[in-house]
């Protein structure tokens, strides 16, 4: 916005310059040349022509000079200034598009609400760091995978202990993905990097896209809601802690080449609820 308002300033300072040398030309032609004999009456230096387009160049490059040095430094600021490893939670609202289209939008919305504020509610203890709004529920990030599960477990159980009044919509069921990896930091504490995709891609896995492969026998039931689904390096991050994990199986996800293994925390047996 910075810049824009500068660009806009200095392109405006330049035409009103250069429109007022032109009319002020103008209206000494209209003058007429000066008769003969006439004494010669030298005009102020703030009139003339010359003076008035060299004050314009030099206001405007004053504003072209300032607009590349904000523009510069906007530019610094948005670059990170800071890596830290970091787990990455996404929770999402299922069947959120249905809520709306079969109960209304006033459901949906209180759907929406409901989930956002329970996942704040449960994450704050557990050492929350970040926490965006993504429409159907929150991007957030902690200091350790524990803190992330805790806060999943806490959540899922919540919402099945204490459903909140949709009626007449079904109950609140959600999804969670947790990854763990080095996180960007710019200068507004904004969040940057593949862990944050990796997780989004995690929370929205479904059956299709698991691998089956050669040796491996038939892959278990997969769960498509009120689960929390975790990558490899968050899962190694907490074996030291006590939460019952189970490995789902390798999937393919969007963007990272390879397969990536998944694991599932088992949170209805979990004692780590926080």
């Amino acid at each position: 916005m910075r810049i824009g308002f500068l660009r806009t300033v200095f392109v405006l300072t330049l035409l009103l310059m250069l429109a007022s040398s032109a009319a002020l030309a103008q209206m000494r032609g209209m003058d007429g040349p000066m008769p003969m004999g006439s004494p010669n009456i030298s005009q102020p230096i703030y009139r003339e022509r010359t003076f008035l387009i060299l004050l314009g160049l030099v206001i405007a490059g004053g504003g072209f000079v300032a607009f590349r040095i904000t523009k510069l430094r906007w530019r610094k600021g948005r670059g990170p200034v800071e890596f830290v490893s970091e787990a990455v939670l996404v929770v999402d609202l299922v069947d959120s598009t249905r809520l709306a289209t079969h109960y209304g939008d006033v459901i949906a919305m209180n759907a929406r609400n409901a989930i956002k504020e329970r996942t704040l509610a449960v994450a704050e203890p557990h050492g929350l760091t970040f926490a965006e709004d993504t429409g159907d529920g929150y991007f957030m990030t902690f200091p350790s995978v524990s803190g992330a599960v805790q806060t999943a477990v806490a959540l899922l159980r919540d919402l099945r202990d204490r459903p909140p009044n949709l009626s007449p919509g079904p109950p609140l069921e959600a999804r969670v993905g947790i990854s763990y990896g080095q996180i960007l930091l710019d200068t507004r504490a904004s969040r940057h990097g593949a862990a944050i995709n990796k997780a989004f891609r995690i929370e929205g896995l479904s059956r299709d896209s698991f691998a089956q492969l050669e040796g491996e026998s038939a892959l278990d039931k997969i769960p498509d809601r009120n689960r929390i689904f975790l990558d490899e390096e968050a899962a190694q991050e907490i074996r030291l802690v006590d939460v019952p994990l189970r490995p789902i199986g390798f999937c393919r996800l969007k963007g990272f080449s390879g397969l990536h293994r998944v694991f599932e925390v088992l949170w209805e047996g979990s004692r780590n609820s926080g």
